[in-house]
This record gives structure tokens, C-alpha cells and sequence, in this order.
């Protein structure tokens, strides 16, 4: 798996076997390591959300920082920034901050995905990760046959993921080209059908904005309603100009030891 050139990486949704939606993941290599976004439009479960996840990480592949926003009922923010500098890693969450030691190598969601991608561990071998909110397990399952972008079959390599009965599939490339996982009593599913490099210094565009997306129903904003919410698994909150920014108050910030 080459991130030298920014690429990104296209997949349908689905849940219960009914089509949920769309996300985008996007690599970005910098000069300090790699800016990974992940992007969703997910229709389903209900209610449905737009999500964006981001994670800033070093050249050993762990996160400086996290942002994750999901709107739907409401919006729910958060940010996470590990810093090894002053052994702390601190989570902000509405309007109080909390800081938890910073002892062992800690992953987020987005950092995990990859650092899966690159492990090199036999069938049967399980590795432990370290989260923010506790641990996850990854154990090598055989290799499976798997059509994927219109392809033919090809083999993938498999890796199942506790807690949460996730299942992660990642090409001979090393691309992560499916994702599931159990969802009250079904299935949500991720499927890999488009992998594109981008030019360098050129960002995508918004997931909604995509030629290739789902188009908005006529007269929606015409109309001034509003398109449906959905919920978000992660984002960045949007960012304020300086000369529109309010005064902040400082959060207040509980240490755990």
C-alpha cells in the first residue's frame, strides 16, 4: 500500500442487504505523515446522518489529533489530541475537557483501520491495539476470494475486530476494500468500488458535491426546506474565521491519573 500519492477510496453502503448510502476515505500524504478524512452519507439505520471523521498522524502512523462530527438528531462533536510532550491525551466533548495519561501508543478509529492494513501476523495470531476508550483485538481469519470494484475475485486477507464483531478485508495492495459490522441485529456493510489518485496539493470535493453522488431531490432548497439530517460518525466541526470567531470560555479540564 503506496500513500505517497493522495488517493481516495469510494464505497456503497448498505444494511440489513438494502443500500444505506455512500462514504469516501481519503489519504493524504504530508510532509509530517498523513491527514486521513473519512466521509459518510448513510441512510441507513435510521435516523440518517452525514458523518466526517479526520486524524492527523505521525510518520510512524499514530494519531496527533481526531476530529469526529455526526449530525442527525442534533450534532455531536468531538476532538481528541495525543500528546506525548506532556504525556497527556485529552478528549473535548461539548463544554468540559478531560485528559487521560498518555502511557502506551494509542490509535482512533481512522488511524486503527491502517494500522490493520499493515500488520503482518499469521492466521489464528491475535494483536492488541490501545484506544481512547479501551482496547480492540484483532485476530488474522483465513484468506477469503472477494469481488470487489467490479473486479474478478481475488484474495483478500481478513481480520476480525473485538469489541464489536467488525470484520476488515484488505486487498493484495493493502487497500481496505470492505468493512462490516453488526448493527443491533443486522449487518452494515462497506464495499470498495473505486480507488482514484488525486493531484497533488488538490483536495476532493464535499462527498454531496460529487458528480458521481446521489443527486438532491428538485426544488428541495428551492423550496427552503431543508434536506433530511443524518447521522455522522465523525468529523471536523466547521471552521470559524478569525474576525467571526466568538470569545471562547476556557473549557475547564479534569486530569484522571
Amino acid at each position: 500500500m503506496d500513500w505517497a500519492v493522495p488517493t481516495a477510496l469510494r464505497y456503497t453502503l448498505r444494511y440489513a442487504g438494502h443500500p444505506a448510502g455512500e462514504q469516501r476515505l481519503t489519504i493524504e500524504p504530508r510532509r509530517d505523515g498523513l491527514r486521513v478524512v473519512l466521509e459518510a452519507n448513510v441512510e441507513l439505520p435510521l435516523p440518517k446522518t452525514r458523518q466526517r471523521w479526520e486524524s492527523e498522524l505521525n510518520p510512524e502512523g499514530l494519531p496527533r489529533r481526531y476530529r469526529e462530527r455526526v449530525e442527525g438528531n442534533g450534532a455531536r462533536v468531538m476532538e481528541v489530541e495525543f500528546s506525548t510532550e506532556d504525556g497527556l491525551v485529552t478528549v473535548s466533548q461539548g463544554k468540559d475537557d478531560f485528559a487521560i495519561p498518555y502511557l502506551t501508543p494509542m490509535h482512533d478509529p481512522l488511524s486503527l483501520i491502517l494500522a490493520v492494513g499493515g500488520l503482518n501476523i499469521a492466521v489464528g495470531q491475535v494483536e492488541r491495539f490501545t484506544l481512547v476508550g479501551g482496547r480492540a483485538y484483532v485476530e488474522r481469519l483465513p484468506d477469503q476470494a472477494l469481488e470487489t470494484g467490479g473486479a474478478e475475485a481475488q484474495s483478500v486477507r481478513v481480520y476480525r475486530l473485538r469489541p464489536g464483531l467488525s470484520l476488515l478485508y484488505f486487498n493484495r495492495e493493502g487497500y481496505p476494500v470492505r468493512l462490516t459490522q453488526k448493527v443491533g441485529e443486522h449487518v452494515f456493510e462497506a464495499d470498495l468500488v473505486q480507488i482514484q489518485q488525486l493531484e497533488a496539493g488538490r483536495r476532493s470535493q464535499p462527498l454531496e458535491q460529487d458528480p458521481e453522488a446521489a443527486p438532491r431531490p428538485k426544488g428541495q432548497r428551492e423550496q427552503g426546506r431543508e434536506p433530511p439530517k443524518a447521522r455522522v460518525v465523525s468529523s471536523e466541526p466547521p471552521k470559524e474565521r478569525e474576525s467571526e470567531a466568538p470569545a471562547r470560555r476556557r473549557r475547564r479540564r479534569r486530569r484522571y491519573t
